[in-house]
């Protein structure tokens, strides 16, 4: 993989595998990494939502159109299965709350809308929080919301998080001999760089963009 550039919007998780982008493969190619720590798609109301993270639907296409990227990738499964507050609601609630859920479906269609405007491939994450008790069934719906999208929008693909991270046994916290997160519940060095490698080899493994 050579002369390829990679767009990386989303949370802290997003951050995260950006970076282990840069660290296996900038060598050669260019990572855009965007993503940003406490922000995702759904744009709740509250001081505790940075203003950076509202900006994201003017953000998103300026990247686009500046950096071209060859495949884009987007990942809010750790920040927005979280309870938040919409406007004109008092109390925070998840995507099990009907309303959440269409909120994030709607959210979701305007960034894909904005990220393919160039027909860039969008690569989608699953949530790998169905694998936290407090947060299982928020991400069951995130995740099926995703899968959706991936299936009936052009140019939207679908990386199963989950999967990389659990077993049959759940989501240890050792996977492969490799410790699996850091002291902030983020990826390792060593996991997040086997996490953008695969993401990668998902983007431009032959037969793909």
């Amino acid at each position: 993989m050579t002369g390829k550039t990679v767009l990386v919007v989303g949370d802290s998780w997003s951050a995260s595998i950006g970076r282990g982008m840069s660290e296996v493969a900038a060598a050669r190619n260019t990572v855009v990494n965007a993503g940003l720590g406490g922000c995702g798609i759904l744009l709740p109301v509250g001081e505790e939502t940075p203003q950076a993270c509202r900006r994201w639907p003017s953000q998103w296409p300026s990247y686009v159109e500046k950096y071209r990227p060859d495949a884009i990738l987007l990942t809010v499964g750790f920040w927005d299965v979280t309870p938040q507050r919409l406007a004109g609601e008092h109390t925070a609630s998840d995507l099990t709350a009907p309303a959440h859920e269409k909120a994030f479906r709607d959210r979701l269609n305007q960034a894909i809308t904005l990220l393919t405007r160039r027909h860039t491939p969008l690569f989608l994450m699953t949530s790998h929080q169905v694998g936290n008790p407090t947060y299982h069934s928020s991400a069951l719906v995130m995740n099926r919301v995703l899968r959706t999208a991936a299936a009936t929008r052009p140019g939207v693909r679908l990386l199963d998080l989950r999967g990389q991270l659990c077993n049959d046994a759940g989501c240890p916290r050792v996977l492969a001999g490799t410790e699996v997160y850091d002291p902030t519940a983020h990826p390792t060095k060593p996991a997040r760089a086997r996490l953008a490698n695969w993401a990668l080899d998902a983007m431009f493994a032959k037969g793909g963009v």
